[in-house]
């Protein structure tokens, strides 16, 4: 072929790499997107449920900045997620997606 050996098997793991990092990079951008997608949803009915357009859920002040001030709790949460900010929660889009 004419192909230098060791320059085909450099161009085909750096080829290998980059399709690593590209489906880590997907799979990232993928979670974020589902992360934005539940707190759109909780964020809507919150505003459904208080009439506040803008109300929204503040996870690290929860208690005090949604519970106390509006006399709203969220229900149903799912016990293998922790409550807390999606973002830090899980990378396992199989959990999150219980949330949608």
């Amino acid at each position: 072929m004419g192909i230098d050996t060791q320059d085909l098997v450099s161009k085909l793991e750096g080829f290998a790499v980059q399709g690593i990092k590209g489906a880590a990079e997907n799979h990232q951008q993928h979670v974020s997107n589902v992360c934005a997608a539940i707190c759109n949803i909780i964020n809507c009915q919150l505003w459904d449920v208080t009439g506040d357009p803008k109300a929204k859920i503040q996870w690290a002040q929860y208690f005090q900045n949604v519970i106390t001030h509006y006399q709203v709790v969220i229900e149903g949460w799912p016990e293998m997620i922790p409550f807390t900010n999606l973002s830090s929660a899980s990378s396992s889009l199989a959990q999150l997606e219980v949330l949608l």
